[in-house]
């Protein structure tokens, strides 16, 4: 198993998961500060995916951060 997979499996990422849409600022916020693996919860939240299905781990990021801002859930 990846380190990757390991943490989104880890019952304190799970539990964040479960907060579901009050999450996402806090989050968001956390992936601006550092670009860490939350790609899974915010779309196992958001159920949609703003990246393109080629993306690189930074586009992904950088889509959700655009993503985020367009709906108020994050500033700047």
């Amino acid at each position: 198993m990846s380190s990757v997979q390991r943490r989104v499996l880890h019952p304190a990422y799970q539990q964040i998961i479960g907060l579901g849409p009050p999450a996402l600022p806090l989050i968001l916020r956390e992936l601006q500060e550092r670009r860490d693996h939350w790609l899974w919860a915010l779309y196992a939240i958001a159920r949609e995916d703003p990246a393109p299905p080629d993306a690189t781990f930074d586009e992904a990021v950088d889509a959700w951060l655009r993503w985020g801002r367009e709906r108020g859930l994050l500033d700047g």
